[in-house]
């Protein structure tokens, strides 16, 4: 079980507001607003500000990304965790996935037993004997084939690519106790919601 304490900031702008936030580890209201002040945050009259809106030159260290999407369950708050729970998820949907390379043949539709056939299809295997992995739609349609080309350039060896980039990142923020501290592990981070946005929002 972890516990954590979120500053949000309270600027005002006519009918919005600042949507900054900053997720600390920290156990009080007290201890997170020392964590915000090492981060350019200031707390005035009641009020915590961030560190754009308060006029602070400290750059923060902590990297929040805020898009007002709920968070699916608490191991989603801090950003080690984060990149770890995707990981995980990713990985059972790798192998949980048809095995093989996948590929995808512009100039073939499938031609096998079942409702697929006359469609543009995903295939793993071998050319002469594929497995349907994925119809797309009518052959020939613009969509369906746009659909199976992209689907086969993300087949399951890209999924366990992906898998080692979080896996890499998820030791490195872990290190610095969930603070992100460069571009590609926020970028690794964002990779990580995206993935978990997947599981649909409650």
């Amino acid at each position: 079980m972890s516990t954590s304490v979120v500053l949000r900031c309270n600027t005002t702008y006519g009918f919005s507001t600042c949507a900054a936030s900053l997720i600390t580890d920290r156990l009080t209201v007290e201890e997170a607003r020392q964590t915000g002040a090492a981060n350019g945050w200031r707390y005035i009259a009641g009020r915590d500000y961030c560190a754009g809106c308060s006029g602070s030159k400290i750059k923060p260290r902590v990297v929040v990304a805020v898009d007002g999407v709920p968070l699916i369950d608490d191991s989603r708050v801090r950003a080690d965790l984060r990149l770890q729970t995707a990981r995980g998820l990713l990985l059972s949907l790798v192998n949980g996935a048809t095995g093989g390379d996948w590929w995808y043949d512009p100039e073939k539709m499938w031609n096998g037993p079942g409702p697929r056939f006359g469609q543009e299809f995903v295939a793993a295997g071998p050319v002469d004997k594929p497995v349907c992995v994925a119809a797309t739609g009518p052959a020939d349609a613009p969509q369906s084939m746009a659909d199976g080309a992209y689907i086969a350039a993300v087949g399951p060896e890209v999924g366990r690519a992906v898998a080692a980039v979080l896996n890499e990142a998820f030791e490195t923020v872990h290190q610095e106790h969930g603070l992100v501290e460069s571009s590609l592990a926020q970028a690794a981070v964002d990779l990580a919601d995206a993935i978990l946005r997947t599981k649909g929002t409650r």
